[in-house]
């Protein structure tokens, strides 16, 4: 069920764990921070990083979805060129060319993507784009993503015509493999959900939880319209997004400029890029129950995916510097740990807050002095989230800073002013560093 859609949008530096404090004078000292409660360790924003905060929100847009649509259509007719071209002469010499030519395209528009990502930051950070371009950009540059992987797998496929054919010293299928390890930071689960919903295609059923929402639109008689409700902190180049939707709580967090971090040192190899995922995230490490592995040095890129209970973690590592410049989390709702609960009654009404973690999910749960369940709208910050529904349940996405969350609800209010890192221990670097530690 959507009775709530929250995203989270931070650009940001990586914290420090707790086990490796950097000083104010290293440059970052950036490694992913560890939640309060057993679960993946996460990258974060450090307390002095970000430029700008706050709530904004995603609609249906006309204008984005046909952004995102021509953008589409543009790869299509590239391939379509290519296969035409392919299929037009018998000379494997003529062939190899093409494919080397369109390779060399697909790596020059990979560059580019990741330099426009940088500038759509930098952009929105000095107000040259609004909340609302910053955020249709961001789509815009998945759906160019994943054009470009597919790409990059049909010139693989014509590859597989010219015996021994190899594109810049390796197999065909390698490198189009890791063009697309290359490309993942870009593409991601939030990001498919924001061009969703720029899509009018973010519906949910239209029950009795739902009806008392006006602020969506209608679109037949079992279901409407969602908006997406997001929460934009920046900071650098880099960014994050959450989001909670379906009973489950997506992150992602690209942060470029890590890559360039040399201080955690050169991975020579796989088991030297494994080592380094369990030294980063030694709970979702210890607690997986399988593993993924793909990239490789000529990539530039190792990406691992850890499985557990709660869900998966993907994690990209810079081949040359060794650093983590890359996560995208997906976990179920259900399994989420959480901290101790806080509680407030005002009225008739009771408030309990359940947080896991800054820009992680937070359980919200209203009833009655009775404990029965009350549907009311809830806020954070002054932002409506959402409504608790039939069940007087609602998971959103926590702020990285301390707010108050309000309940209303049968002429009654409950407020509880909170902050959402309710860690045991947290190590704070000297004053001006970028990094944090909590475990």
């Amino acid at each position: 069920m959507r009775r709530a859609l929250a995203v989270v949008v931070c650009c940001c530096l990586l914290a420090g764990a707790a086990v490796a404090v950097p000083s104010a004078g290293d440059r970052q000292g950036a490694r992913p921070a560890t939640p309060a409660t057993n679960t993946s360790e996460y990258l974060t924003i450090g307390p002095d990083a970000a430029e700008s905060t706050g709530y904004q929100r995603a609609t249906l847009d006309v204008s984005g979805t046909l952004a995102l649509d021509t953008r589409g259509l543009d790869g299509r007719y590239r391939q379509l060129v290519l296969d035409e071209r392919f299929a037009a002469t018998d000379s494997t010499a003529k062939r190899r060319e093409m494919l080397q030519t369109n390779a060399d395209r697909i790596e020059s528009r990979i560059d580019g993507l990741q330099r426009h990502q940088s500038t759509a930051v930098r952009e929105y950070n000095n107000g040259t784009s609004t909340a609302r371009e910053f955020v249709i950009e961001l789509a815009r540059i998945h759906t160019a993503a994943g054009r470009l992987g597919v790409a990059a797998g049909r010139v693989a496929d014509r590859a597989r015509s010219i015996p021994g054919s190899t594109i810049d010293g390796q197999p065909a299928v390698s490198w189009a493999r890791n063009r697309g390890v290359e490309l993942g930071p870009l593409r991601g689960p939030v990001r498919e959900s924001i061009a969703t919903t720029l899509r009018g295609q973010n519906t949910a059923p239209l029950d009795a939880s739902t009806a008392p929402d006006l602020e969506a639109a209608q679109t037949a008689p079992d279901e409407r319209l969602e908006a997406l409700d997001l929460y934009v902190a920046t900071a650098n180049e880099g960014v994050v997004l959450a989001t909670v939707d379906d009973g489950r709580h997506s992150r992602e967090a690209y942060l470029p400029s890590e890559r360039a971090n040399e201080s955690a040192g050169s991975l020579t190899d796989i088991t030297a890029a494994l080592d380094r995922v369990a030294d980063r995230y030694p709970w979702a490490w210890n607690n997986s129950v399988s593993r993924d592995a793909s990239g490789d040095r000529q990539a530039g890129v190792y990406r691992f995916t850890l499985f557990y209970d709660h869900g998966r973690l993907t994690t990209n590592l810079d081949s040359r510097s060794g650093a983590v410049f890359s996560e995208q989390q997906r976990n179920r709702l259900s399994a989420m740990p959480t901290t101790d609960p806080l509680r407030r009654t005002s009225g008739d009404l009771r408030l309990t807050v359940n947080r896991t973690y800054p820009t992680g999910p937070v359980e919200l749960s209203l009833t009655d002095r009775a404990g029965e369940p009350v549907d009311g709208r809830i806020t954070i910050a002054n932002h409506s989230v959402g409504r608790t529904g039939t069940d007087g349940s609602l998971w959103a996405v926590a702020p990285r800073n301390s707010a108050t969350v309000v309940a209303q609800a049968n002429g009654d209010t409950v407020r509880i002013e909170t902050e959402f890192s309710p860690a045991s221990n947290r190590t704070t670097t000297a004053a001006g560093s970028p990094s944090t530690a909590e475990r």
